[in-house]
C-alpha cells in the first residue's frame, strides 16, 4: 500500500499541474470505486467543478475544489492517478476519467480495485480524516508528545508505529526503516521508550521520510507517480525485504518475523 512518502509524491506532482483546471465530464467504469455513492449524484455533483489546491492527510490525497467542498483519495494497495491525453478507450484497469478543460484527462486506476473516491462537504465531517493521528510534520509533532503518547500503551512499537490513529501515514516498509534508524526493536512495549529513545525515534520518523519523499517513494511492485515513473527510495532500503542480508551497520544477518499477519525486518544486533 502506498504510504506517506508515495502519496506526497502524488500529490506535489498533481499540486504542480491541476488548480485551475476544470471538469467538463466524469466518466465512471467500476462504480464500486465510489465506495456506496450513485454514479449519476457523482457526476453530476463534478461536472463544472475547478480544482483549487491538493493536499495529503495521512494516505489520503484531498483534492480541495472551488466550490468549498473536497473530492478524497485513498490508492489502497494499487490505486493510482494519472494526468495523460485522452486515449481512445479506458485501459483495463481505469476506473473513473475526469475530463479537464485542457483537453487532458485526470485517471484513477486500480488493478485491484480496492481504491476508493469520496465527496466531502467538510473535512472534518469526513469519518475517516476525523479518525486520523498525529501528522509527522506538523508541529505538534514534538518529541516529548512522541515520549508521553509512547508512555500510555503497552503496545509493540512497531504495531504503535502503523496505527493511523496514533501517527498518520506510516506503514510496514516505513516503521521498520525508522526503527532501524532509531536503533528500537519492533517488539519493544511502546511504555519502555525512554525519552531519550522517544527523540531519537522522533528524529529518525522525520529524517526516514524526508529521504523517501526526495527519493520520490518507493516502488516494491506497483506504485507509480503520475508521469508513470518509479520511485527510487527502494534502492536506499537499509532492513525492509533484505532477509538474510547483512546488516549495513554491524553485518548480523537481518530477521523477519510476523507480527499481526505482517513480516517485520530488522538487525537483532542493533535493534535490541
Amino acid at each position: 500500500m502506498p504510504e506517506l512518502p508515495e502519496v506526497e509524491t502524488i500529490v506535489r506532482e498533481l499540486k504542480a499541474a491541476l488548480p485551475g483546471r476544470c471538469v467538463l465530464g466524469v466518466r465512471v467504469f467500476r462504480p464500486d470505486a465510489l465506495g456506496g455513492v450513485p454514479v449519476a449524484h457523482f457526476r453530476a455533483s463534478l461536472r463544472g467543478e475547478c480544482f483549487a489546491g491538493v493536499e495529503r492527510r495521512g494516505k489520503f490525497l484531498v483534492f480541495r475544489l472551488t466550490s468549498g467542498r473536497f473530492l478524497v483519495g485513498h490508492l489502497r494497495m494499487t490505486g493510482k492517478f494519472a494526468l495523460v491525453s485522452r486515449p481512445a478507450r479506458p485501459a483495463p484497469h481505469h476506473r473513473v476519467w475526469f475530463e479537464l478543460d485542457d483537453g487532458s484527462l485526470l485517471v484513477f486506476q486500480d488493478l485491484r480495485c480496492f481504491g476508493t473516491l469520496a465527496l466531502a462537504e467538510r473535512l472534518e465531517d469526513y469519518p475517516p480524516l476525523a479518525r486520523l493521528g498525529m501528522e509527522p510534520f506538523s508541529r505538534r509533532f514534538t518529541a516529548s508528545w512522541l515520549a508521553g503518547a509512547l508512555a500510555a500503551s503497552r503496545t509493540p512499537l512497531k504495531h504503535w508505529l502503523m496505527d493511523q490513529g496514533r501517527i498518520a501515514g506510516l506503514g510496514n516498509i516505513y516503521a521498520a526503516e525508522i526503527l532501524f534508524a532509531a536503533h528500537l526493536s519492533p517488539l519493544r512495549p511502546s511504555a519502555e521508550v525512554t525519552g531519550t529513545e522517544a527523540a531519537r525515534l522522533h528524529r529518525a520518523v522525520r529524517r526516514v521520510l524526508r529521504a523517501a519523499i526526495g527519493k520520490n517513494g518507493t516502488t516494491i511492485s506497483d506504485f507509480r507517480r503520475v508521469d508513470e515513473k518509479r520511485g527510487e527510495f527502494q534502492d536506499f532500503l537499509r532492513v525492509y525485504g533484505k532477509t538474510g542480508e547483512p546488516c549495513p551497520v554491524c553485518r548480523t544477518p537481518i530477521a523477519r518475523i510476523r507480527q499481526q499477519q505482517r513480516s517485520s525486518f530488522y538487525c537483532p544486533t542493533c535493534q535490541r
